[in-house]
C-alpha cells in the first residue's frame, strides 16, 4: 500500500483542483490512499469532507485552520468530531504566526491532543517555521504526532533530522526534499520516522515516489516509508 501524506484540492485564485483530478494523479503513480487538505489561501474543509464522503477509500480529510480565526477552535472540533478527520494541517508562513506561539497554537494542539489526532506541518528554513520551533511543540505535547514536511530544506535540514532523532514525537515526511537530505534521514533517524508525501499537485506524486526508492530498496522499510508509519500514526 502507497499513502501519499500531502495533497491540496480545493479552489484559490487562478486555480480549480478538484479531487477527481487528484484520484487521476494516485490512479497513474499507483497511489491507493491521500491525505487531502484545502488550498490555504481558500479554506474550505466542508469540501474536503465532501470528497472523503465520495472516496471513502481513497482520501484522508485533515483540517485546515486559520489560527487567527475567532472561532478557530470550534473550527478544528467540528472537523474531528463531525468530519472525523485524521489530524490538523498548520503553515506558520501562511497565517502569519511563529510556529512555537504557545498562546496562539496551544488550543489547537490541545484538541489534537484530546481526540488523537497528528499535526502536520510546513516545515522548510523559513524563519517562522524553523524546524526548532515545531520541536517546541513536540516536546509540550508529547502525545501529539507532528509531521515536518521538507525536512528543514533548503538550510535547517541536519537541525531537522537531529530534532527529529532526538524527540520521539517528532518525524519527517519527504515531500520537495532533496535526495541526499532524504538519504541522510533515513540513514539518521531510521525508516520508522519517515514518511512518503508529495504536495500534488504543486509536487509530481511519481517523481517523488521514485526519489522515496531511490534512496533504500529495502522492503521492509519501504513499507513503512510509503504507508506503515502513516496507518501507525492515524491508527488505520
Amino acid at each position: 500500500m502507497i499513502i501519499d501524506m500531502l495533497t491540496h484540492i480545493g479552489v484559490k485564485k487562478g486555480e480549480a483542483y478538484k479531487v477527481e483530478s487528484l484520484i487521476e494523479l494516485m490512479d497513474n503513480a499507483n497511489v491507493d490512499k491521500a491525505m487531502i487538505c484545502s488550498q490555504l489561501e481558500t479554506i474550505d474543509n466542508d469540501y474536503i469532507y465532501e470528497s472523503t464522503i465520495k472516496y471513502p477509500d481513497r482520501t484522508l480529510g485533515f483540517a485546515v485552520i486559520n489560527p487567527w480565526d475567532i472561532d478557530g477552535e470550534e473550527q478544528l472540533e467540528k472537523c474531528f468530531k463531525e468530519f472525523n478527520f485524521y489530524g490538523l494541517k498548520l503553515n506558520a508562513i501562511r497565517f502569519g504566526y511563529s510556529a512555537d506561539r504557545h498562546s496562539l497554537l496551544d488550543p489547537y494542539f490541545e484538541l489534537c491532543k484530546k481526540y488523537s489526532k497528528i499535526v502536520v506541518v510546513h516545515g522548510m528554513s523559513d524563519q517562522f517555521s524553523l524546524p526548532e520551533k515545531w520541536a517546541e511543540m513536540a516536546k509540550k505535547f508529547p502525545e501529539v504526532p507532528i509531521v515536518l514536511y521538507h525536512m528543514g530544506i533548503p538550510l535547517a535540514y541536519d537541525n531537522a533530522i537531529s530534532l527529529a532523532k532526538e524527540i520521539d514525537n517528532l518525524y519527517l515526511s519527504t515531500c520537495g526534499s532533496y535526495v541526499p537530505v532524504m538519504k541522510k534521514a533515513y540513514e539518521t533517524v531510521g525508516a520508522r520516522k519517515i514518511l512518503f508525501s508529495s504536495d500534488a499537485p504543486f509536487g509530481d506524486m511519481e517523481q517523488e515516489l521514485l526519489k522515496v526508492r531511490y534512496i533504500t530498496s529495502n522492503e521492509d522499510d519501504l513499507e513503512m516509508i510509503l504507508s506503515g508509519n502513516a496507518r501507525r500514526l492515524m491508527n488505520i
